[in-house]
């Protein structure tokens, strides 16, 4: 790589530099090895790894989660979602998309457990993100497939046009969130049983009775109740939870908040951090790699043929 440090040195100084801020990796390789290094090495080789990265490998599914994808029986769950990060241009959304596989299959009433995730991530146009999560999750593979998203418009119109056959669902707390800010003005011990009454009409697959329960909000005002009731009723495919729950399904977008924390935020949103955009994207691909349990792409950039 161009580099006087060994390669099995800057593999690690990469590891460390994707796990921690960078001023703290010369401190941790001295405890743990007894090498001395300083800051700048650390920057300047997980600068060169993660650019030398390749981006498309990177997105390809693992051979594990090929062959998952690959059987008809299997369930694989997508999520996609955009996450904030402070950068010298302000705070700008990194798309952040996470598969993974269920031990349940669709006829299990138990909840599906999570089995180890895959992602992708992109700062920018959704348009530069889409093509490395189709590659991660192609839409012509045969596994059963299920998306939980938020009901962001962008998000909904490129999953229903590039896989139509996949069960598609609104993340249920969102939509109880949206219902609580609207029962808000309600007394209190109205509002918490108009809203377990609207929680039990959503869990019964009768979203169409939420619709009518929240038409007659008199304290909201008539762009209100309209612009929450043509959210529900355009979402109304979307929001069959009851037979979710009962083909064994999740129906919170659970983990891709968690990925948020774990995939970006752990590393890249401390307290005082702001970013370049070459920097950012450039931690972007370490982190994806090291969560994705990709990292010997990295080592493999360091092999001496």
């Amino acid at each position: 790589m161009g580099s006087r440090t060994s390669p099995y040195l800057q593999e690690k100084l990469a590891l460390l530099g994707s796990l921690t801020v960078f001023n703290q990796v010369p401190e941790l390789l001295e405890k743990l090895l007894g090498i001395q290094v300083n800051q700048s090495q650390t920057y300047r080789v997980c600068q060169t790894l993660s650019m030398a990265l390749d981006t498309d490998q990177l997105s390809r599914p693992s051979p594990q989660l090929a062959r998952q994808q690959a059987q008809p029986e299997a369930l694989i769950y997508g999520m996609v979602d955009g996450s904030m990060l402070l950068t010298d241009q302000g705070w700008q959304e990194t798309k952040l998309g996470r598969v993974f596989a269920a031990q349940s299959s669709l006829t299990d009433s138990k909840r599906p457990l999570i089995e180890s995730s895959e992602y992708v991530a992109y700062r920018g146009h959704y348009s530069g993100f889409t093509p490395d999560f189709q590659r991660l999750l192609p839409p012509q593979s045969l596994a059963k497939k299920v998306f939980i998203t938020d009901g962001a418009e962008w998000i909904g119109r490129w999953l229903s046009d590039t896989y139509p056959a996949a069960t598609h669902i609104l993340d249920y707390f969102h939509v109880v969130e949206k219902l609580a800010q609207a029962a808000k003005e309600l007394p209190k011990s109205r509002a918490k049983a108009w809203l377990r009454t609207q929680q039990e009409h959503l869990l019964n697959d009768q979203s169409e009775e939420v619709e009518t329960n929240v038409s007659s909000l008199a304290h909201l005002s008539v762009n209100e109740r309209t612009k929450l009731g043509n959210y529900l009723s355009s979402n109304r495919h979307r929001m069959r939870y009851g037979s979710y729950r009962q083909a064994g399904l999740l129906i919170g977008s659970g983990p891709i908040e968690a990925a948020h924390r774990t995939v970006l935020q752990v590393r890249m949103k401390r307290s005082g951090q702001r970013w370049v955009n070459q920097g950012c994207d450039n931690m972007v691909r370490l982190r994806v790699a090291y969560k994705s349990d990709k990292f010997h792409l990295v080592s493999d950039l360091l092999k001496i043929h």
